[in-house]
C-alpha cells in the first residue's frame, strides 16, 4: 500500500452554498420559515422575563435592592420556572 493515493472530497464552503442559494433560489428563501421561529421566540423571552421581573421584585424586599444577589437569584428562579413550565408540543 505504499503510494497510494486518497481521493479527498472537498466541502465547499459557506460562502459558496450562499452564492449557490442566493443564485437558484433568491434572496427571500435566506427568511423562510422566520416568522414563526421568531413568534416562538418572542414568546418564550416574554414568559422568561416575566418571572425574572417577579422573583426580582420579591427578591428586592429580601435583600439589599438591586444588588447581584438578586439579580443572580431571580435569573435563575426564571430560568428554573422556564424550564419545567409545561407545553404543548
Amino acid at each position: 500500500m505504499a503510494g497510494a493515493s486518497v481521493n479527498r472530497v472537498v466541502s465547499p464552503g459557506p460562502l459558496h452554498c450562499l452564492k449557490v442559494i442566493l443564485e437558484k433560489e433568491g434572496p427571500r428563501s435566506l427568511f423562510r420559515g422566520l416568522g414563526p421561529n421568531l413568534v416562538g421566540v418572542a414568546l418564550s423571552r416574554a414568559i422568561y422575563f416575566a418571572a425574572y421581573s417577579n422573583a426580582k421584585e420579591k427578591l428586592n424586599g429580601m435583600f439589599d435592592p438591586n444588588s447581584t444577589q438578586v439579580h443572580m437569584i431571580s435569573a435563575a428562579v426564571a430560568g428554573i420556572y422556564y424550564t419545567f413550565l409545561p407545553r404543548k408540543e
